[in-house]
């Protein structure tokens, strides 16, 4: 099962709102990297069961993004935020951008 860079990214923002049990499975797997049969011993449970935690873990991870959409609203943040930078000497295109950041919170 290969690991991907997004996941982690979508932990680190939603992992409150997962189990103990979905956040103990996705910590060992992602951050110290252990096999899913280390996460089945760690844990007592079967390779399979590790697995599907898992996996089931992450579907959820991106349901919440699907709903939320926090982290997409953070890189537009981030991007609108460095174009204002760049326009803050036109001072309309600068409000124009002000806005569209203000509708992202609004």
């Amino acid at each position: 099962m290969p690991k991907d860079l997004k996941t982690v990214e979508y932990y680190d923002t939603y992992s409150a709102l997962l189990t103990k049990k979905q956040k103990e499975a996705m910590e060992m797997y992602y951050y110290s990297d252990l096999s899913l049969t280390e996460i089945a011993e760690e844990t007592g449970v079967t390779r399979q069961a590790a697995f599907n935690t898992i996996k089931n873990s992450e579907a959820r991870l991106y349901e919440l993004e699907d709903a939320m959409k926090l982290i997409e609203k953070r890189k537009m943040l981030e991007k609108n935020l460095n174009l204002l930078k760049l326009l803050l000497k036109d001072r309309e295109q600068g409000e124009k951008i002000i806005e569209e950041i203000r509708e992202l919170f609004i």
